[in-house]
């Protein structure tokens, strides 16, 4: 069964615009290539950061989550990230025109 995951830290100050975009730019290419990861928005308010991660499975996702990911967040955001799992039962994709349920 798919997962996603959600993944929230309070927003690094200064973290905006030119530095933001360098960030996204260096770690884009990083997760095209991670086993089990189908899809990750980058996401971001005023007050959070984070990701919303789809995967293949739970075992993929929280396989992915170990010390170098937290070390790495811990280093670039300058915060320790709290992350919730979802199992996802159905889907809804309007841009392919599709729906499934998977449960």
């Amino acid at each position: 069964m798919r997962c996603i995951a959600i993944v929230r830290f309070p927003a690094p100050a200064g973290m905006s615009g030119d530095k933001l975009r360098a960030v996204l730019e260096d770690a884009l290419p990083r997760y095209q290539v991670i086993p089990g990861l189908h899809r990750k928005y980058f996401i971001g308010n005023d007050t959070h950061g984070g990701g919303v991660y789809e995967w293949g499975s739970r075992e993929a996702a929280q396989a992915f989550y170990n010390e170098t990911w937290f070390e790495r967040l811990r280093t670039v955001y300058g915060a320790v990230p709290e992350i919730e799992f979802f199992d996802v039962h159905a889907v809804v994709d309007n841009d392919a025109r599709t729906a499934r349920i998977d449960a």
